[in-house]
């Protein structure tokens, strides 16, 4: 790969020849100063048919809800699960996933908790 000295010009993409992709289509890598088209390297790529997941923003009221539930109970399945869902107006998979990131922000901060009990105590 190699590197320009300093912060030169921006060099042609590497594939520009070939396909002749023009560098507004290309992807700078970082300090190289070489620009590769998206066209070569298919990991630039998104995968087909597999769109990408939108990160759930859930409201305060929900948040409440979700964390009410939890401080009852750390694990939600079945009907539960979907009268929750049904209730907040999201799917079941949201609140899969919610509660599946829940315990293990619960098992970080109970094994913090422990640690400083055990730095207190000597």
């Amino acid at each position: 790969w190699g590197c320009p000295p300093g912060p030169g010009p921006l060099l042609p993409p590497l594939c520009a020849p070939a396909c002749g992709v023009s560098p507004a289509w290309a992807a700078r890598l970082g300090a190289t100063g070489f620009l590769i088209s998206k066209c070569c390297f298919p990991l630039f790529k998104a995968k087909p048919g597999k769109a990408k997941r939108v990160r759930t923003i859930f409201s305060s009221e929900q948040l409440a809800r979700l964390e009410q539930e939890f401080a009852r109970q750390q694990y939600l399945v079945g009907q539960e699960r979907c009268l929750l869902a049904s209730s907040l107006h999201l799917t079941e998979e949201q609140v899969k996933v919610w509660f599946q990131n829940r315990r293990i922000k619960w098992r970080k901060q109970s094994l913090e908790q422990q640690q400083a009990k055990l730095a207190k105590m000597g």
